[in-house]
C-alpha cells in the first residue's frame, strides 16, 4: 500500500534531516525542492550520509522537475518547445480548453512558467507523466512543499495520484514566496490553514502535525515569543533560555550594527544597507546564524510598540516569522528609525 503523507512543520524542526533519514540504497527516490539554496543544502546531506551521491536518488529544483522530467519527453516535439519562460504571459485569463496555445507557449516556443502545470492539464498529459513516475522512482519526497502557488499546486495533487509513495515536508507559515502566480488562481490558497488542509486532504494525502511540531533550533524564549506575538504555534525541543531584547538606546543599535558577527534582518532592500543583513524572507533556510539582530520597519514597529505584531499582514507575518526563526541564541529588535 502507498504512502502519501504531508508533515506539516514549524522552522527548525528538522524538515531535511527526516527526508535524508529515509533514504537508503535499495529503492529509487526523487528529491524535489523549490530554491537552488535547499537543493544544494539536501546534496550535501546526501553525501554526508552516503559518503557519496547515490546513483538511485535524483535531485531537483521544482521548474527543472517540471520541464525536464514531466513536459519535455512527452510533448518536446509536438510543439517544438525551447525550454521556459519566465515573462508573463499574454494575458492573466484562465482557459480551460485546448484551443489557441498562445496562452502557455511564446511565439519563440518556450512555456510560460506559471502555466506549464495547466498546460500539463489541458493537454491531457497527467497520466502520462504519473506512468513515468511509476516507471522510474519508487517514491517522491517533497521539500518547502509550503513554496507552491497557482496552478503548480493544482499539478502537483493530481500528479500525487499516482501509485509510489510521496512525502511533502512544508511550514505553512514560511510561505512568503510561491512558484508562480496566475490571476485568481489558488490566490487565497494560504490565507487559511483549515481550508488549505482540507485542499490536500480531499487529494488523498494524510496530513502529519505531530511528527515535527518543535524546534531543535530556536530556544523556548524565541519559539514562545513567535506563539504569543505572532499567532503561530511552534514548540522548542531545547531546555536552555535565551533572551530577545528590545534596544531602544542609539548608541546600543549603533554598536549592534557595526558588529559583524550578529546578522542584520531586515523587512526588505537589504542589497541597499551598508552592513551585513538579509532580507526577512531569504534568509529561509539558512540555519547557522547564532545571535540575530531584527530590524522593525515603520508597520511592523508601529504594531510592535502597541503589542499587535499578531494584526500584520499575513505575508509580512510569516517573512518576520522566518526572520525570528533564524535565532539559535539572542535576538535583538530595533526600529529602523532608530538606525536611520
Amino acid at each position: 500500500m502507498v504512502d502519501k503523507r504531508l508533515i506539516l512543520a514549524v522552522a527548525g524542526s528538522g524538515k531535511t534531516r527526516i527526508l535524508i533519514e529515509g533514504l537508503n540504497e535499495n529503492e529509487k527516490f526523487l528529491i524535489i525542492t523549490y530554491t537552488n539554496t535547499s537543493l544544494n543544502l539536501i546534496k550535501r546531506r546526501i553525501v554526508k550520509k552516503f559518503g557519496h551521491h547515490p546513483k538511485n536518488i535524483k535531485t531537483h529544483t521544482y521548474f527543472d522537475f517540471l520541464y525536464s522530467f514531466c513536459i519535455k519527453p512527452i510533448a518536446l516535439f509536438k510543439y517544438n518547445l525551447k525550454g521556459i519562460s519566465w515573462e508573463a504571459p499574454p494575458d492573466f485569463t484562465i482557459y480551460k480548453t485546448r484551443e489557441n496555445l498562445v496562452r502557455y507557449i511564446s511565439k519563440n516556443g518556450y512555456l510560460y512558467h506559471n502555466r506549464i502545470g495547466q498546460f500539463a492539464e489541458i493537454e491531457v498529459l497527467i497520466d502520462e507523466i504519473k506512468e513515468r513516475l511509476e516507471k522510474f522512482y519508487d517514491k517522491l519526497f517533497f521539500d518547502e512543499f509550503q513554496d507552491l502557488g497557482g496552478h503548480d499546486f493544482n499539478f502537483v495533487m493530481l500528479i500525487a495520484q499516482a501509485n509510489i509513495n510521496f512525502l511533502f515536508v512544508g511550514d505553512f507559515f514560511q510561505n512568503t514566496y510561491v512558484t508562480s502566480f496566475d490571476g485568481k488562481t489558488n490566490s487565497s490558497l494560504y490565507s487559511k490553514l483549515d481550508s488549505y488542509t482540507k485542499l490536500i486532504e480531499k487529494a488523498n494525502i494524510e496530513i502529519d502535525t505531530n511528527s515535527l511540531k518543535n524546534s531543535h533550533r530556536c530556544s523556548a524564549t524565541i519559539c514562545n515569543y513567535i506563539t504569543e506575538n505572532l499567532g503561530i504555534r511552534i514548540g522548542s525541543n531545547r531546555k536552555d533560555k535565551t533572551e530577545l531584547i528590545h534596544i531602544t538606546d542609539k548608541e546600543e543599535a549603533l554598536k549592534l550594527i557595526k558588529d559583524e558577527s550578529i546578522i542584520k534582518l531586515v523587512y526588505q532592500e537589504s542589497h541597499k544597507t551598508n552592513f551585513r543583513s538579509k532580507n526577512w524572507g531569504d534568509c529561509k533556510g539558512e540555519d547557522d546564524y547564532e545571535n540575530t539582530c531584527i530590524i522593525l520597519n515603520k508597520t511592523t514597529a508601529q504594531l510592535h510598540k502597541k503589542d499587535k505584531l499578531i494584526q500584520s499582514k499575513p505575508r509580512t507575518k510569516n517573512k518576520l516569522y522566518v526572520a525570528l526563526s533564524r535565532t539559535k541564541g539572542n535576538c535583538y529588535l530595533v526600529y529602523d528609525t532608530l538606525i536611520k
